[in-house]
């Protein structure tokens, strides 16, 4: 099981700063937390049931680079490979959601398996109570959210 999260920007074009706080820092801080609580579930005697890949990538701003060059050249076979769960924009607020702050965009979940989508579902059902928001889960959103972040390449070679 892979988790990623790119930490690049666009840095500064024709003298303006593109900060990234909210697209590649606030997915890298979660990279983070996520890494030490699992690892502590883990000494605890509650770790996943699946190994666990905390990847950190590159170039996801100028056509996701480093995880491209991630599923080229695993680390571990890819083929053993379940899902990779990429975290991006964490935080970000939209007009759609101005009254809460409890939701989170699902984009791809079922695309590739039922499998992850349930899981999201059943999850978030008995402990979250996150409100899902599907609304750019369509692979001919003009956003073309899915094709642009670090999990597309993974799910080119198949895997969510």
């Amino acid at each position: 099981m892979v988790v990623s999260a790119h930490y690049d920007h666009l840095g500064i074009k024709r003298g303006e700063v593109y900060n990234g706080a909210d697209d590649d820092g606030s997915g890298t801080v979660a990279l983070m937390e996520m890494a030490a609580a699992f690892q502590k579930a883990k000494k605890e005697g509650n770790g996943p049931k699946r190994s666990m890949l905390i990847l950190h990538v590159t170039g996801e701003e100028h056509g996701l680079h480093g995880s491209r060059y991630y599923t080229e050249n695993p680390l571990f076979p890819i083929a053993n490979t379940v899902a990779d769960v990429n975290i991006d924009m964490i935080g970000r607020r939209d007009k759609f959601h101005l009254d809460s702050n409890n939701y989170v965009y699902l984009i791809g979940s079922d695309y590739l398996s039922t499998d992850l989508y349930n899981v999201c579902e059943d999850v978030n059902k008995k402990n979250n109570f996150l409100t899902l928001d599907y609304k750019y889960n369509d692979l001919n959103d003009p956003n073309r959210f899915y094709y642009r972040s670090d999990h597309y390449n993974f799910a080119k070679k198949g895997f969510l």
